[in-house]
């Protein structure tokens, strides 16, 4: 600014929700840009950042979510289920099934993989009909063994994951605290479990459909096409759900930034 002789504005844009790191705030800047209360008052505590300073804007996301959010209108309703079903197709993805869009991975509750296993192996043995659309991202890896994965295997061990050493040792480090809800929720689908199984209760195998995405552009189109996304506690994957009425099914956390 000096040296060009004319003030050149300073903004933060702050791309957290519920904690924000104290570097995230300096009363020096022009604007802070927020999206949440809580974050108003962090950065009103540990930066001194003025009232005039912070803007309550939501967090910046790409404008194809909008245009989606606008087309689909309230996804519960039948022109919003109609619309759904069309972006299915599009995708090539089967319409007459629920479509459930797994994203990230995460420390504490397994890797990305793990999830999908798990998740293979419950709706097989629940008879659910579905499809697992995993966005893999640049790893390549974890895409081409999906695609060649052994999923009968899978279902023996009824997805349970291998033990690591680096699992071990977050869960010494990193207890998980699960809500009164969550905790009664899981609580509900163990009694259900155990009866099933007392009563020998044998269901027909799902049919389950898992498809391996790469690096993708059209996210909006893919959390459209949802009908529910497991994923961990990005605020921009929360914030773009949320744009287009997307549940979301929360795997993990990073501590600090996402609690």
């Amino acid at each position: 600014s000096k040296k060009l002789g004319r003030h050149i504005p300073f903004f933060t844009v702050v791309t957290d929700f519920g904690s924000g790191h104290c570097t995230w705030f300096h009363k020096g800047v022009d604007k802070v840009f927020i999206a949440s209360d809580r974050i108003q008052k962090l950065a009103k505590k540990r930066g001194k950042v003025a009232d005039d300073q912070l803007v309550m804007s939501g967090l910046p996301i790409r404008y194809d979510f909008a245009i989606q959010a606008e087309k689909m209108g309230d996804r519960t309703t039948e022109e919003g289920k109609a619309y759904q079903r069309s972006i299915k197709e599009e995708l090539g993805i089967n319409p007459d099934k629920p479509m459930v869009l797994v994203m990230g991975g995460g420390e504490g509750v397994g890797s990305l993989s793990d999830i999908v296993n798990a998740l293979y192996a419950r709706f097989m043995k629940q008879g659910i009909d579905v499809t697992i659309c995993v966005v893999c991202g640049r790893n390549e890896k974890l895409k081409n063994d999906l695609e060649t994965r052994d999923w009968g295997t899978i279902l023996e061990t009824d997805g349970a994951p291998k033990k690591r050493k680096r699992d071990v040792v977050y869960h010494i480090f990193h207890k998980a605290v699960r809500s009164k809800k969550i905790q009664a929720s899981l609580d509900r689908a163990a009694k259900l479990d155990a009866k099933e199984q007392e009563m020998h209760i044998v269901h027909e195998p799902g049919k389950v459909d898992v498809v391996g995405l790469g690096f993708i552009t059209n996210m909006a189109d893919y959390m459209v096409g949802a009908n529910i996304l497991v994923s961990k506690a990005g605020p921009g994957t929360i914030a773009e759900a949320a744009a287009v009425g997307l549940p979301i099914m929360l795997t993990s956390y990073l501590p600090g930034q996402e609690d």
